[in-house]
């Protein structure tokens, strides 16, 4: 068995990895050289076909693993 500390170093240093990415990404697409306006239609174009994506998936009970736990334990976690 696991031990509980190393679970959540392991934890906590993918919800870095996840959160750390995120903000690369969006920091990278905000000071490409596209106008604000076509990069903020690119952004919200986007994070919605990922939000209906991955809507869809859970409405369809897909197993999505590892990245469905993680979330779910980041969204739920008590601050």
């Amino acid at each position: 068995m696991q031990n509980p500390k190393v679970g959540k170093k392991i934890f906590r240093i993918l919800t870095g990895v996840v959160i750390g990415s995120a903000i690369g990404s969006i920091l990278g697409l905000t000071f490409a050289p596209k106008k604000g306006e076509d990069t903020r239609k690119y952004l919200k174009d986007k994070s919605m076909e990922v939000f209906l994506k991955s809507k869809e998936a859970l409405n369809k009970n897909e197993n999505i693993g590892f990245f469905k736990r993680l979330l779910i334990k980041i969204l739920t976690r008590k601050k």
